[in-house]
């Protein structure tokens, strides 16, 4: 026991170490890792060590940080009036001229073979219905609702009458199990949260989703509460990578991952309190918007992070990541954070050929922490690119990086302990590592949170510094510092801890969690046959440069796009009649 207490504190000791530290964090899978949860439950004086240990007391030490904590992660003179919020925005259409191109399905396919009537969303129902079926031991979806054929009649019907309500009706799409789709169980990746008390009414993006002719499909699977990057959940089996079946999808929203990269949608719906929509992206090589906090209403979802979480699409195509974006975002009454931002816009979308009004900014000694050398050769193919459409790079420092991981972490941890607590009576059902996280967590004192909230408040300090007055439009860096790693078969039971591989993927994406800014993940070709992906990170609302730079990357030639091969697609005879 007490070397599976030393693991643990080992473990947790890397999930919060600055990018420049070096750690050897072990790797805890199956039964061992049940037994380090039972040791973090039962002996009193384990917590209190592995929280020290894991150096999430570290902030107390730093008595210097005297800024005002900040738990609203928009800064004040980024808030617009409620009064001017705009409701019932019309939804843009996309100039098919300017459409994109990839191998994979992508929602003008779908609404091409709709309005041409070579088939009709009725049919296309009836196929996925089926693919969903040889799919299944993908363990992409967890519940499908049972009124797909009706909502499909329902376009039909539209198309029929030459009326869709959007260029995405009749698209087929998912949703992570964190937000509410009427007549299916919210159970965030447990086993027991909603059991028998499906979502009476849907959450507010997904009902967005449906007025706009969307057709939902279900929920996909996740981590259990968000609480790591791979998805390897026991509950649920761990959804498959398309790319290499013994592979993570990534995660948290894993399943919206392979199910997009799998062929069986076009977009999912993710949600991202450290990285759980980019890293999934990245992982599967597809297209992931990390929107604003509060660009999209979180009224319906399950308040795992509430001050770091926001939702937003993985995509097959930059085009079905920025139209669903549009449809998603905008104010909500029932979300009263959502009332503080500005119009919803795609504003210079298809700007794609000049990007001289841009200046692009890296910073080199992170973009090299812990980068593998495959990662760091796509990025410097990037810069030249984008230096070749006009744009101005330039090198930047990042101040306080290392507090921004801890700041994060202890916020993070926070708050899912928050929510964790709500379920006290069924703290045994919670999976092992699950477990271990709230264990650890328990040990966080007020001041560490609110010191977490004052390193906040420094770091979007900094980055207004770096957009405002040094005139920077876009930060680019890695996604992750890995390609999707394997995970071996004594994980599937209990799961697994291992703090050295989630450091890895997490590095990147933590900023952009902490302080509210918005972030897109974009494919940026394979290494040794796994996708891999680049983050460009953008001023608070300005989802609508990520975009038009996300369609920008699409065009760059020398960039493999391919979709999996073999059993792992599930695309090719979806639109057949």
């Amino acid at each position: 026991m007490n070397e599976q207490v030393e693991n643990v504190q080992e473990a947790n000791m890397a999930s919060s170490l600055p990018e420049k530290q070096e750690f050897d964090a072990p790797e805890i899978y199956g039964l061992p890792l049940l037994f380090a949860a039972n040791a973090i439950d039962y002996i009193p004086f384990v917590k209190q060590k592995v929280a020290s240990d894991g150096l999430l007391f570290k902030l107390r030490e730093r008595n210097d940080i005297e800024d005002h904590p900040i738990t609203l992660p928009i800064p004040f003179e980024y808030i617009c009036s409620p009064r001017d919020a705009e409701f019932n925005q019309e939804i843009p259409k996309l100039d098919a001229e300017q459409k994109s191109v990839s191998p994979f399905l992508s929602f003008w396919n779908y609404h091409v073979a709709y309005t041409q009537f070579k088939t009709t969303p009725t049919n296309v129902a009836k196929n996925i219905l089926s693919a969903l079926k040889k799919s299944k031991n993908m363990n992409w979806m967890r519940f499908s609702v049972q009124d797909i054929i009706q909502q499909a009649e329902a376009s039909t019907e539209r198309y029929k009458q030459q009326s869709p309500l959007s260029q995405m009706d009749g698209v087929f799409i998912s949703v992570k199990e964190e937000m509410d789709i009427q007549g299916l169980e919210t159970k965030a990746g447990t086993s027991f949260i909603n059991d028998n008390q499906p979502a009476t009414e849907d959450a507010t993006l997904v009902a967005k989703l449906r007025r706009a002719g969307v057709i939902i499909v279900g929920s996909t699977v996740m981590n259990e509460l968000g609480w790591d990057t791979f998805s390897v959940n026991p509950n649920t089996g761990m959804p498959k990578n398309p790319y290499g079946t013994l592979h993570s999808c990534g995660g948290s929203s894993g399943g919206c991952g392979g199910s997009v990269a799998g062929g069986l949608f076009p977009v999912s719906i993710g949600a991202d309190g450290g990285g759980s929509i980019r890293i999934p992206s990245t992982f599967c090589g597809l297209y992931g918007l990390k929107t604003t906090y509060a660009r999209v209403s979180a009224k319906g979802s399950v308040t795992l992070d509430p001050s770091l979480g926001s939702y937003g699409p993985l995509a097959a195509t930059a085009d079905d990541m920025a139209l669903t974006y549009a449809i998603i975002a905008g104010p909500d009454v029932k979300d009263p954070t959502t009332l503080l931002q500005p119009l919803v816009s795609l504003k210079d979308y298809d700007k794609v050929f000049d990007l001289s009004d841009l200046t692009v900014a890296v910073y080199p000694e992170w973009a090299r922490s812990m980068v593998d050398p495959a990662i760091l050769e796509k990025l410097d193919l990037f810069k030249d690119y984008l230096e070749k459409l006009g744009a101005r790079i330039v090198e930047i420092e990042i101040p306080d990086l290392d507090l921004t991981a801890t700041a994060h972490t202890v916020t993070i941890c926070s708050e899912m302990l928050n929510f964790a607590s709500r379920h006290e009576l069924n703290h045994r059902k919670f999976l092992p590592h699950t477990r271990l996280m709230a264990g650890t967590a328990s040990a966080l004192e007020g001041r560490d949170y609110v010191r977490a909230q004052q390193v906040r408040g420094r770091m979007m300090n900094h980055l207004r510094h770096i957009f405002e007055d040094q005139k920077i439009d876009l930060i680019l860096c890695p996604s992750t510092a890995i390609t999707a790693p394997e995970i071996p078969e004594k994980a599937h039971s209990y799961g697994m801890s291992n703090a050295k591989l989630t450091i890895r993927a997490m590095a990147f994406s933590m900023l952009a969690n902490l302080t509210g800014i918005p972030g897109v993940s974009v494919p940026a070709g394979f290494n040794q046959d796994m996708p891999i992906g680049l983050q460009f990170m953008a001023n608070w609302w300005n989802e609508a440069l990520l975009c038009r730079i996300a369609k920008t990357c699409e065009r760059m030639p020398g960039i493999e796009r391919k979709r999996p091969e073999g059993a792992s697609w599930f695309g090719d005879d979806l639109l057949s009649n």
